[in-house]
C-alpha cells in the first residue's frame, strides 16, 4: 500500500490518533506524509493492506515484542554520541555528582535514570565519568544506571555496547584506548565500564516509574526527548520526573526542551554554561536563600534618596544610586529569587528603556512565571531594539510554537539561522550562558522540523 493510498484510507485518522496516543510522538501531528511513509514500510513487512487491519494488529497484541514496538523503530531516530553536550557532563562532574555523593554518604547508594537513551552513549558516558573522576569515592557503593527507551531495537544495540567512529567523535584518544576495545571498524566498551548499566523498555507517555522496586532516583537525564511530545504530555512527563526523584535529586534536560514554566516545581540551577533542575527540599531552599542576601541587595539598589534641602548644591553632586546589572538579575534567577530578579530587571529597564538584554531577561523570567504572553512581548521588545538578537528570536519562536502559532514560530527560527549564517560554530552566542552558535543553529533547525513540514528554506540547509 503506497503513501497516497494510506492517506486516502478512511481509517487513517483513527490509526494516526492511536499511534500518537500510544507513543506520545506529537512530532508527527502535522507530518502525515512522513508518518504514512513509515507506516507503509510496516505494511509491507507484515503483509497488511489497509489501515483498519493494521490498527487491529496494533491494538490486539500484548507480548513485549509487539508490532507497536516495530513501528516505533521506524518512527524514532537514535543518532547520538558519547559526551554529547559536554557542558552537562561538566556540570555533573563539578556540582551534581559531588552533591549527590555527599548527600548519600550514609547509604552509599546512587541511582541514575537515563530516559530516552537511544543506542546507549548517554548512560555509558555517565558510567565513564563516574569511573574516571569518582572511582575512589564510589568504592563499595551500590551505583546503578537504568537506561530506558521506547525503541527495542535501540536497546538491543545498546546492550552490545558496540559503537562506530561517529558515536565517539567527542571522545578523546586516551579514553578510547583505556575504555574501549577496537573490533574492526567498531569500538566495544570494556565490561568493567558496563557494570551497573541496565537497559529496559519504557514508554514515557505512561507516566509511571521504570524502577522495578519503585524506589526514587537521585539523577534523571532526559535530553532532547520530550520536545517531540505535545505540551500536555510534556507537563505530565516532567511531573512524573519530579515524583520519581529523591528530595534534592537532579533533572537534566536538553537545550531544546520547553520553556522554564514547565519546570516550575523545581529549583533552577545554572552553572558552568548549563542549566539543571533540582527537587528542592526545605533545607535546600533555606540554603539557596542563604546563598544570596536579598536584604543587602535591596539596600544596595534602593531607590534614589530624596534630594537634599541644599538649594545651592549642584545636581551632579547629589548621591547617585548604584545601577544593577544583567548579571545581578541572572544571579537572583539562578538562586531561585524570581521576584527579586524581576524587580532588578525592571529597574534596568526604567534606567535605560533601550536595554534589549534587560527585556530578554524579563522574557525569560516571565516564561518561568507562567506568563507566556508577557514573555513574548518582552522578547519582541528585545528584538525591536536589536534585530540581530538571535537568542531572543529563538525563545520567541519556542514560545510561539508552544502556543501553536506555527507560521510565526517558523519565521522566528528562520531568523535565528539567517542572523547566524556564516559565523563560526564554536563562537559563543551573546547572553547564551555558553551555548555556541553551532548548537543554537542545531536547536533552531530541530524546532523548524517540529513546527511544520514546509518550514525549511535554502538558508537553513547551509
Amino acid at each position: 500500500m503506497n503513501i497516497a493510498a494510506i492517506l486516502a484510507d478512511p481509517d487513517y485518522p483513527e490509526l494516526k490518533n492511536y499511534i500518537l496516543d500510544q507513543t506520545g510522538l506529537a512530532y508527527y501531528t502535522d507530518k502525515d506524509e512522513d508518518l504514512a511513509a513509515r507506516v507503509s514500510r510496516r505494511f509491507a513487512a507484515i503483509g497488511v493492506s489497509d489501515c483498519s487491519s493494521y490498527l487491529r494488529i496494533l491494538a490486539g497484541e500484548i507480548s513485549p515484542r509487539t508490532e507497536i514496538h516495530q513501528l516505533v523503530g521506524e518512527l524514532t531516530i537514535g543518532e547520538t554520541y558519547f559526551f554529547r553536550q559536554r557542558e552537562h557532563f561538566d556540570l555533573m562532574r563539578e556540582r551534581i555528582l559531588p552533591d549527590l555523593l555527599d548527600r548519600n554518604q550514609s547509604t552509599k547508594r546512587l541511582r541514575i535514570w537515563s530516559a530516552g537513551c537511544a543506542t546507549g552513549p548517554e548512560p555509558y558516558s555517565i558510567a565513564l565519568l563516574l569511573h574516571q573522576e569518582f572511582q575512589a569515592r564510589i568504592k563499595g557503593w551500590d551505583v546503578s544506571i537504568l537506561a530506558t527507551d521506547i525503541n527495542i531495537e535501540f536497546l538491543a544495540r545498546a546492550r552490545e555496547a558496540r559503537f562506530g567512529e561517529w558515536a565517539l567523535r567527542e571522545t578523546s584518544a586516551e579514553t578510547r584506548a583505556a575504555c574501549f576495545i577496537q573490533s574492526g571498524r567498531d569500538w566495544v566498551l570494556r565490561p568493567e565500564y558496563r557494570k551497573g548499566v541496565t537497559f529496559e523498555y519504557h514508554n514515557l507517555a505512561t507516566g509511571v516509574s521504570p524502577a522495578a522496586d519503585g524506589e526514587p532516583f537521585d539523577l534523571i537525564l532526559c535530553r532532547n526527548v520530550i520536545i517531540y511530545f505535545s505540551p500536555e504530555l510534556m507537563r505530565n512527563v516532567i511531573d512524573n520526573f519530579y515524583r520519581c526523584l529523591n528530595t534534592g535529586g537532579w533533572l537534566i534536560v536538553g537545550h531544546a526542551e520547553p520553556n522554564l514554566e514547565m519546570f516550575h516545581s523545581f529549583e533552577t540551577v545554572s552553572d558552568l554554561n548549563a542549566t539543571a533542575y533540582r527537587k528542592a527540599s526545605e533545607i535546600a531552599g533555606e540554603a539557596a536563600s542563604a546563598a544570596f542576601d536579598w536584604q543587602a541587595f535591596e539596600r544596595k539598589f534602593a531607590a534614589r534618596p530624596p534630594a537634599l534641602e541644599i538649594r545651592a548644591a549642584p545636581k551632579q553632586l547629589l548621591p547617585e544610586a548604584p545601577v544593577p546589572s544583567i548579571e545581578d538579575a541572572r544571579l537572583l534567577a539562578d538562586s531561585g529569587n524570581w521576584e527579586a530578579a524581576t524587580e532588578v530587571t525592571r529597574k534596568l529597564i526604567e534606567t535605560d528603556a533601550l536595554n534589549g538584554p534587560a527585556y530578554f531577561m524579563l522574557g525569560l523570567i516571565q516564561e518561568h512565571a507562567g506568563a507566556p504572553e508577557e514573555a513574548r512581548a518582552a522578547f519582541r521588545r528585545a528584538i525591536y531594539l536589536d534585530r540581530s538578537f538571535a537568542l531572543a528570536h529563538y525563545h520567541l519562536g519556542a514560545s510561539l510554537k508552544g502556543n501553536r502559532e506555527w507560521e510565526m514560530a517558523r519565521k522566528a527560527f528562520r531568523n535565528v539561522l539567517q542572523i547566524l549564517d556564516g559565523r563560526r560554530g564554536e563562537e559563543p552566542v551573546p547572553h547564551g550562558d555558553g551555548i555556541t552558535i553551532g548548537e543554537l543553529c542545531e536547536l533552531a533547525r530541530m524546532h523548524l522540523d517540529l513546527a511544520g513540514p514546509q518550514a525549511r528554506s535554502s538558508s537553513e540547509s547551509r
